[in-house]
Formats: structure tokens, sequence, C-alpha cells
């Protein structure tokens, strides 16, 4: 007969391994260990939107942040069929990440709004994650409106993996859409002795989408032109069999408008690699500026960077051949940018930059660099500014400056007279108070007035003359603007006009009228 009593004692251990056992089979599935569908429920899935349980809570303390979004804040001629991104500091838990897709509430933690989160874009899908979580991208369900500022939030309730959610909603300027309308953009290419190069490919893309028909050739003057295309920034790239490829962006800001861009030098193929050097100066004064700050390009991406010296002096070592967009930058001063080549060792790649600009102020920089053969030895600007009465125009040019009983000036700090030597050369005109009316302004070539027995002398528009234009509107510094000399023959050229009503309107043509 079985006793109970007298088997007490070897109970406990039949039944605390029998314990043991169940226990780790309650984590066990069919298939061996638990699948985390079973451990955490069906709503356990992966993906941006997804919902993974709980955050794993740990060492980290630390609030995230929104390192960057794209569009980049205050940016213009952004694509309607743009998507929106913002990128995280850290990791993130997916599922906070969520936006609205069947409304256009402000509902989820990424939003995006043309009326300030009164209401808000309804998306076509959840929030894309990527590069490990830290990215995250909505795309609008149908195209955005023209010509229209959108904001984007992210608000506090998104949390990275420990938990920690965002410090403060974030909430940026916002991006601008391009507007409705149409233009052409034209330009030149050239080698680098400074003939027509015809038979080059010319391709356009815009934020980063290739246009119908993509691209152009260069006929026997090195000319290209393609009309009907949409307002934005595009990017020009130009090869051709032996040269080097290079890249150029511009953009195309009014309906019904001709951009001419910057006339291309493309190298050829067997340029080596060397030293860009060159010389920063200020644009009023003249006087080298030390201590700027310059970074180069390459195709939109950074190569390398460098400070000028107490001479204003700046060098690039073992840069690869070819063109690069340099960047410059001090305080006090406008940004500004500038295309310098390498081709082995090249010198002279000089720039000049201006010192910023009160409310109300307008500088206009003509520069023509030096070629060879030398192509213009002196060139003159002339602006028409406004009588007070809007009955005609006060001359600038270089027979001096103007001063107004009001006490607004328009001054030539700078009156480039190469008659001896070649260039480059510079003119600088300040409008100290812009006035109501229009202003007008031309460029000359004297040097095919007082020039013409040079044997050196060429026509205008193989000067590569530019002119930049830098204006504060009250509040704005400083609106820029770029003009290029026209591939067209002739001694003046008419490069823009401008009304404080109306803004700037680009002339672009070449004529032998006398200014």
């Amino acid at each position: 007969m079985y006793s109970f009593k007298k088997n007490k004692s070897f109970l406990p251990l039949v039944i605390i391994p029998l314990f043991l056992v169940m226990n780790n089979c309650s984590d066990r599935s069919e298939y061996g260990d638990a699948s985390d569908y079973e451990k955490l429920g069906a709503g356990a899935t992966t993906g941006a939107g997804a919902t993974t349980g709980a955050c794993t809570n740990g060492e980290d303390t630390t609030a995230p942040t929104v390192s960057s979004a794209s569009p980049t804040d205050n940016s213009t001629y952004n694509s309607v069929a743009a998507t929106v991104a913002v990128t995280f500091s850290e990791k993130m838990e997916t599922g906070t990440v969520t936006t609205n897709t069947s409304d256009t509430t402000c509902s989820g933690s990424f939003q995006l709004s043309s009326d300030n989160f009164t209401s808000c874009i309804k998306m076509s899908a959840a929030p894309v994650a990527s590069d490990n979580d830290t990215i995250f991208t909505i795309t609008p369900a149908s195209s955005l409106s023209a010509a229209t500022t959108y904001k984007t939030k992210i608000t506090t309730s998104v949390k990275d993996i420990s938990c920690n959610t965002l410090g403060s909603a974030y909430t940026y300027n916002g991006f601008i859409t391009s507007p409705s309308g149409s233009g052409t953009i034209q330009g030149s290419v050239k080698e680098a002795d400074g003939s027509s190069l015809s038979g080059v490919k010319v391709s356009f893309s815009i934020y980063g989408s290739t246009v119908t028909p993509d691209d152009t050739t260069t006929d026997s003057n090195g000319d290209y032109s393609l009309s009907s295309l949409g307002l934005g920034e595009y990017t020009l790239t130009y090869s051709k069999s032996d040269y080097l490829t290079e890249i150029q962006s511009d953009t195309l800001e009014t309906d019904g408008q001709t951009l001419t861009v910057g006339t291309i030098t493309q190298l050829l193929d067997n340029c080596t690699s060397g030293t860009i050097s060159g010389n920063i100066t200020d644009a009023v004064t003249g006087d080298n500026v030390s201590s700027v700050d310059l970074k180069a390009y390459k195709g939109g991406t950074y190569v390398k960077s460098t400070t000028t010296n107490n001479d204003g002096e700046y060098s690039f070592s073992n840069m690869n051949p070819g063109w690069h967009d340099v960047y410059s930058s001090k305080n006090g001063y406008i940004d500004e940018n500038f295309w310098a080549y390498s081709c082995g060792n090249q010198s002279g790649q000089d720039n000049s930059i201006s010192t910023t600009l009160g409310t109300d102020l307008m500088r206009i920089v003509l520069k023509w660099p030096k070629t060879s053969p030398v192509t213009a030895r002196d060139l003159d600007s002339f602006l028409y500014s406004p009588w007070d009465n809007g009955s005609g125009w006060d001359t600038i040019y270089y027979g001096g400056n103007k001063s107004y009983a009001s006490g607004d000036t328009v001054t030539l700090d700078k009156d480039d007279k190469p008659s001896v030597g070649s260039p480059p050369g510079d003119e600088t005109i300040t409008i100290n108070k812009v006035r109501s009316g229009t202003y007008k302004f031309s460029v000359h070539n004297y040097t095919d007035d007082a020039y013409n027995t040079d044997a050196k002398k060429t026509n205008f528009k193989n000067s590569k003359a530019k002119v930049k234009v830098y204006y504060n509107d009250g509040g704005n510094c400083c609106t820029k603007k770029k003009y290029y000399v026209p591939n067209d023959n002739g001694t003046l050229w008419y490069v823009f006009t401008f009304d404080k009503d109306t803004g700037f309107t680009a002339s672009d043509n070449m004529t032998n009228d006398s200014p």
C-alpha cells in the first residue's frame, strides 16, 4: 500500500523540477522559441508607423532633436511634387512618427501645412523610415500648390528608442514651391583658348529628374538653347568626347524669362591635378581681405577648405582637374560663390566680396576676368537713376558720383581704368538709398572705342563679363542677382532694369548703341 506519509520527503524533489520545465516551455511554440508575434501580439510589426511595444528603457536620457529637414528652411523654387523629410539626431521609435493619411486635419506627429497648421496636407502613406530609423519621409497625396509656402512641424509625441520625447515641438519657417510658368535657358561653351566649341551635349535636370527633352547640342558658335522649361533650379551637364564633363546650376525665376547662364570653358580630359590660387578683395575699396573662409565643391560634393592670408591670398592644393564652385564667408560680408578651375596649377583666380548692406541699399559689381587672348581691356558701368519727379534719369558712370538734394547718394566706389596692362577688372556702384522709379544698368565696351588698333581685341561677348547685384529690401539681406554677358556681337550690353514695385527684369541684349 502506498504511504503518503512515508514518501512526503520525495514529492518536493519531483514537483520542483516539473515546475521549472513547465515554466521554460511557456516561452516556446511548436516551432521552438516563441516568435515576436506570439510574445507581443498581432500589433508587433516592423517599419515606419509600426507598433513595436514599449520603448527600450536604458541609460539614454538625452532628448532627440531634429538635425535637418528637406526641402531646406527658407528655400525657394521647390518642386510641387516634392517629398518632405526630417532627420533626427538618433534612432527613433518608428511607431511614434505618424502623419495624416485620411483627411486634412492636423493629426499625427509629422505635419505639413500651408496655412500655419489650421489644416494640414493629406499624405499618401505613413512616414517611411530609413538610415537606421533616423530619417523619415512623407509624400503628399497630390501635388502641392505653386508659389506657396509650406511649413513642417514635428510634435513632442515623437520618441527615441529609449522613450525620450522631443524637448519641444519643431517648426521651421518653411519652403516655397516654384511659381507656375515657363522660360528658356541659353548659354555658350568655349575651349580654353576662347574659341567656340560645337557638338557639346547639354543635359538638363530639375530636382534630380531629367526634363523632356533632356538635352540639346551646341551649334557652330558654341551656343545652345532650350525652351518651354518649367520654373525652378536646373542642373546643366556638359559632355563631349575628349573633354572633361562639367556641371553648372542656375534658376529660372519668372514666367517668360530667357536666362543666360555663365559661359562654360570645357577643358580637355588630359588635364592634370594642380593648385587653384587667387586673391579675394573688397568690392568697394579694392583692398585685400584676410581671414575669408573658402570651401570648394565639385559637382555639389564638398572637396576641401582654406582661408585667405593677411594679403587676401588663397590656395587649394592637389585639386582634381575641372571646375570647382568656391563659396566664401566672413563676418561683415555677404556670402559669395565663384568658379575656379584646375588644369595643372592655375593662379590668378580672383574674386571680390561685398560688405553687408543696410536697409534700402543696393550694390552693383561688374567683373571681367583675364582672358587669353585679351578680349576687353576696359569696360564701363552706366547706371541711370530716376529723378524725384520720375521724368528722367541721372547717369552715373566714370564721370563721377551723384548726390541728391534729399541726402541720398549714388557712388561710383571703384572705377577700373586698365589703360595699361590687361584685366581682370572690377567696377562697383552703390545706391545708398533706393528711390521710387525705374533704374537702368548697362555696360559699355570702351575697348572698341579706344583700342581699335589692338590686335588682341575681340568681341565683347568673349570677355566673360558678369554683373552681380546685392539688394537689402528692408529685412532680407541680401537679394543676389547674377547676369552674364550674352553671346552676341555689340559694344553696349543692356543688363537689367529695377523698380521697387516690380523687382529686377533682365534686359539681356547687346547693341552697338552709344551709352
